[in-house]
């Protein structure tokens, strides 16, 4: 196994392709979600993900952020 760490950008090409290649839409806030998971070296809650984008979704709701993190 290699030591080599996989860059955010990578990893969230790769959650990209692993939801469209199992036909989810991409939404602009499940892209959201999934850009904070692909950037965050631990694993963050669903409430701090959702107070994070909160701001920039105002109508998104938490069921967003379970729903995408459960994908």
């Amino acid at each position: 196994m290699s030591n080599q760490k996989i860059s955010p950008e990578t990893r969230l090409a790769q959650m990209i392709a692993k939801l469209k290649e199992n036909e989810f839409r991409i939404t602009p806030q499940r892209y959201a979600v999934l850009r904070i998971l692909a950037h965050s070296e631990y694993h963050p809650s669903a409430e701090s993900i959702y107070e994070q984008l909160i701001t920039d979704y105002p109508t998104m709701s938490p069921a967003t952020v379970y729903k995408t993190i459960n994908l």
